[in-house]
């Protein structure tokens, strides 16, 4: 699990890299045929051999892709004459898969190819970064049946936050596990009346406000030392319910969903995030189908189509929302890139034609836009849109 300090660690260590290094970013899914047989160890080679890079280095990341076990999907990997750094995510990458036959930008000493993405010069960290960055960390609630317990969710792994509800009154807990709501006053199937039960009432409404309002508090920390973006609460409903009542402001509009318990006590940390995984799927989804409404509503103060390729090199786009499958190509002439060649032809008489893919990290950084990309429901609108979106600045 990579932590909120071990990403600024990680941005600080690549930052020491020695120029020229490779970036090597990796399709390395064994659940896909086309991995099979440790294949990407040969898009490896390839995109190595294209790009020039010495031979010795070659070799020593050879060496390891074609021996070492690395489970993940998608492998991220930096390399110079003294150090190799190696980062395997449980999720896929933006830029990774995005053209189905090589292209050398010569220039800029990189290669994208259908699974592997690679860069020989200054290190290339673009979609490391955006991972990094992008990519929602997610705080999970789970009341069991005998605690309290809290997940880190990113990047596809999860964590148990340990002993992270450790001071709470754990005789609070069981007795409101005991008289949850709907049942507090009948017991044994005898309804109770009268002063004891009003007593009894007052007591455990006491006890109730105690233990949720000391529940919250201690989640409000764990949210602002991990980073938590999003949250979600597992457990029976007249718990979680309860919880979400006394959490601040700011925390109940972090609460992106609330599931049932799972069936049995004691749940491994990998049989919640199995739970969890359509969840966070459809909740990523939707997020990104109301950004592109919120773009749309957003008009004159958003662009969509080619349009936005203008307003990029204009330095007009804080936000530019591009498709999970980048395959639209471009016109680089004098400097500009231009969506139609006919445009290009207006400017010089032989454009040099390039996949987005390629030129994306300069011209996002040097004019300062910060990507986003979307996938599903929301890619198929973009796409329907002339294939990219953006906010503008002014």
């Amino acid at each position: 699990m990579i932590g909120k300090e071990e990403v600024r660690r990680i941005k600080e260590s690549l930052k020491d890299l020695k120029t020229p290094a490779l970036s090597l970013y990796l399709d390395i899914n064994p659940a896909k045929p086309d991995n099979a047989g440790r294949a990407y160890a040969l898009r490896a080679k390839d995109a190595m051999k294209a790009l020039a890079v010495p031979e010795a280095l070659a070799e020593k990341v050879l060496e390891l892709l074609q021996h070492e076990v690395i489970q993940a999907k998608t492998l991220a990997l930096f390399a110079d004459q003294e150090r190799l750094e190696l980062f395997p995510l449980q999720v896929e990458l933006p830029l990774v898969r995005a053209v189905k036959t090589a292209f050398v930008d010569e220039k800029t000493s990189r290669l994208l190819t259908d699974g592997a993405l690679a860069h020989y010069g200054e290190p290339f960290l673009l979609p490391l970064v955006y991972a990094l960055d992008e990519y929602e960390r997610y705080g999970v609630v789970y009341v069991d049946q005998e605690r309290w317990r809290v997940f880190e969710v990113f990047l596809g792994e999860i964590a148990e936050v340990k002993d992270a509800f450790l001071a709470l009154d754990t005789e609070a807990w069981r007795r409101l596990s005991l008289d949850a709501p709907g049942r507090r006053f009948n017991l044994g199937g005898i309804a109770r009346g009268g002063a004891g039960q009003d007593l009894f009432a007052k007591r455990l409404a006491a006890w109730e406000e105690r233990f949720y309002k000391a529940l919250a508090h201690e989640l409000v920390r764990h949210v602002e030392e991990r980073g938590f973006t999003r949250l979600l609460l597992m457990g029976p409903e007249e718990h979680t319910k309860l919880f979400l009542g006394y959490l601040p402001k700011r925390l109940k509009e972090k609460v992106v969903a609330e599931l049932p318990s799972l069936p049995h006590p004691g749940a491994s940390p990998g049989e919640v995030l199995k739970r969890l995984e359509p969840v966070l799927e459809e909740v990523e989804r939707q997020a990104e189908v109301r950004l592109l409404e919120e773009l749309e509503e957003a008009y004159p103060k958003a662009a969509f189509g080619p349009e936005v390729l203008a307003r990029v090199q204009e330095g007009r786009v804080e936000l530019w929302v591009l498709p999970w499958h980048l395959e639209r190509e471009l016109y680089a002439c004098d400097g500009l890139y231009l969506a139609e060649e006919a445009q290009a032809l207006a400017y010089c008489q032989n454009p040099e034609k390039k996949p987005l893919a390629v030129v994306l990290p300069e011209l996002a950084a040097g004019y300062a836009a910060r990507v986003e990309f979307v996938r599903g429901e929301a890619e198929r609108r973009l796409l329907e849109r002339g294939g990219m979106a953006a906010l503008l600045r002014w």
